[in-house]
């Protein structure tokens, strides 16, 4: 047995409930040899998240909601949390039917992570979900409503319209032009960039064919 072996063996942990609410909180003691490491970590386990394309409609469709921490509306992916039981995956199916009313036609892993590493024990599982077909019609949207974006942006940006379109809608007095909304939230900024990345692999690919076709 090596040093840094008997360091985690010798290692205790004291936990001690101090908030049971929605959510607990715990306190957690670590000692060892070398330190002794006291903090408080919510307990909130696995969640999930989803960025959603319409294929039917080609928009993206994000939740709107007032969110206390921020103090103020935010535009966001949409999120749950994963039941007793249940799978990642199984659990981000029935949030998005819950919350949207749509059927998943699609489902991609793009990554899990930690939202806090310090005071939560949180694991978010986040997914791009394509949808195209409604199952609930009459659904109750709690405090919050659907907003269907069209063009995704670098460092996170959400378009009502295509900017690429905006010389068109300024020529039609009668639309409105909406500013861009700007993701403030991590699992939203992720999904957001891991489209935009994957789109611009895509576009580079289509250009590389496309020089090789002309060279033929």
């Amino acid at each position: 047995m090596d040093k840094e072996e008997k360091v985690l063996k010798e290692d205790s942990i004291k936990t001690e409930l101090v908030y049971d609410g929605f959510f607990k909180i715990e306190k957690i003691t670590r000692k060892s040899k070398e330190e002794e490491i006291t903090g408080e970590v919510i307990k909130k386990g696995e969640t999930v998240s989803a960025l959603i394309y319409n294929t039917e409609i080609k928009k993206y469709l994000f939740v709107e909601k007032y969110k206390l921490a921020a103090n103020g509306v935010t535009l966001e992916v949409i999120d749950g949390s994963v039941e007793k039981g249940e799978k990642p995956e199984k659990a981000i199916k029935r949030v998005v039917t819950e919350m949207t009313g749509y059927k998943v036609d699609d489902i991609k892993t793009i990554t899990s992570y930690f939202i806090d590493t310090n005071n939560s024990d949180e694991i978010c599982t986040l997914f791009y979900i394509e949808v195209s077909e409604k199952v609930v019609e009459d659904l109750e949207f709690d405090g919050y409503r659907l907003v269907e974006i069209e063009k995704l942006g670098l460092g996170g940006k959400l378009f009502v319209n295509d900017p690429m379109n905006l010389m068109t809608m300024e020529a039609d007095k009668e639309k409105k032009l909406i500013p861009p909304y700007q993701s403030l939230d991590a699992k939203t900024l992720i999904g957001v960039m891991w489209v935009e990345n994957n789109n611009v692999l895509k576009e580079v690919a289509e250009l590389i064919t496309n020089a090789k076709i002309r060279s033929l």
